[in-house]
């Protein structure tokens, strides 16, 4: 076969430190990559140098789902398919073949045992920290026990979890094995200034250190700050316009109204459940009446109807389309004003649930479609957030907005 000299793209000072340690002798290299710093683009790097400078090695790129396992294997090939080195691309089978004998392997770990019994001679570990601790100690990490040299973990952090502990081992000086680093956004010549300054803008500082400093925060997957500076012990009075935010419960789930003031502090909170829906709006027209609000109502299936039948008989009423980014904006919007404690809420004393579930409230980064997704932790509730929300938003949204009279059946 003819030799050939196949010279790379230029790197970014972040990505260059990442390919000095895996030129290193470490075989365990962990890389903190947050967004926009190049991290897919730097795992290809890997698996082409692996592939074109070991003929005959056995490459595994394992993502946490098959999708973006396939995407980044679509993305490689296209890269290379014009450069006379691949043999094969069997896109059922998920495998490119160089022909120097190389093959690259694209993989799931949503099914661990179709992994078992492989071995391999490089890995990269995509979206690590989303991978969970027991994927890599009783899959993974016996494809490499026997034949393996060298692993790439790269990831956005997430908490303290295992990938953590691979960091902290890399820079241990004493575990040879392991090495790590960091890369940064600044350090990217391609940075996409407007996507950084709306996520700063937007984002609770905590997951933007997350999910663009590459920060392990103490907070972990928590959404929202410690909530106790925003808390008062006695319900106030409203000042000035009163705004209203009504989550409809599912099954076992609560319906809650949530009423606050154009100050935002919160006068009033409804939450029942198990009762049937005539029963649950009559109670909540009764406070909206009372405090004359400004209603939003969720509307996603029944949500539809019951704004309908909340609507008939109180004008100011209007929807909240719910869709992942209407409720992320509102959940990022909330976030950013409890931190700044310009929303106050009861204390635990004086209505424990929706302290607890801000306490609990998490996010998930999805490496499917690369956002963030907000929600209640299995088997918990989550329904005083999402009316909270919704009536922030209400308030924010609907402050130039008159005042109606409710109207009366004759």
């Amino acid at each position: 076969m003819e030799k050939k000299t196949i010279t790379g793209p230029t790197l970014h000072k972040g990505q260059q430190r990442a390919v000095k340690l895996l030129r290193g002798p470490a075989k365990y290299i962990t890389v903190v990559a947050p967004r926009q710093t190049g991290k897919t683009f730097l795992s290809m790097q890997a698996l082409l140098y692996w592939s074109i400078n070991d003929p005959g090695c056995l490459i595994f790129f394992c993502s946490p789902i098959y999708s973006q396992a396939k995407k980044v294997m679509e993305d490689l090939y296209n890269a290379i398919q014009e450069s006379g080195i691949v043999e094969s691309y069997n896109r059922s089978d998920f495998t490119i073949k160089l022909k120097n004998g190389s093959k690259i392997m694209f993989k799931s770990t949503e099914r661990e045992d179709s992994l078992r019994g492989y071995t391999a001679n490089y890995m990269v570990v995509d979206e690590a920290a989303y991978h969970g601790e027991t994927v890599w100690g009783s899959v993974l990490k016996p494809i490499m026990l026997v034949k393996g040299k060298k692993v790439l973990f790269i990831s956005t952090p997430k908490g303290n979890n295992f990938f953590k502990k691979l960091f902290d081992q890399g820079q241990d000086p004493e575990q040879e094995d392991y090495a790590s680093c960091r890369m940064h956004y600044t350090e990217n010549p391609h940075l996409d200034i407007k996507e950084l300054e709306e996520a700063r803008r937007s984002l609770p500082s905590h997951i933007f250190q997350a999910e663009y400093e590459g920060t392990f925060t103490e907070s972990g997957q928590t959404v929202f700050a410690d909530t106790t500076p925003n808390q008062f012990h006695s319900w106030p009075k409203p000042i000035g316009k009163v705004y209203c935010g009504i989550d409809l419960g599912r099954a076992n789930d609560y319906t809650v109204a949530t009423f606050m003031d154009g100050e935002g502090t919160i006068v009033d909170i409804y939450r029942e459940n198990l009762q049937d829906w005539s029963q649950m709006i009559s109670e909540i027209l009764i406070r909206i009446k009372k405090w004359n609000a400004t209603v939003m109502v969720e509307t996603n299936s029944i949500g539809d109807v019951v704004f309908e039948m909340i609507k008939k008989q109180w004008r100011d009423t209007h929807p909240f389309v719910t869709t992942n980014k209407s409720k992320n904006d509102a959940i990022e919007g909330l976030a950013v004003d409890l931190n700044n404690i310009d929303v106050k809420i009861p204390s635990p004393e004086l209505f424990r649930a929706l302290p607890f579930e801000l306490s609990i409230y998490e996010y998930d980064y999805s490496p499917k479609t690369r956002t963030i997704r907000y929600n209640a932790p299995n088997s918990f509730h989550d329904d005083c957030v999402m009316s909270l929300a919704i009536c922030n938003a209400n308030r924010k949204q609907n402050k130039t907005l008159g005042t109606y009279s409710y109207m009366t059946s004759r």
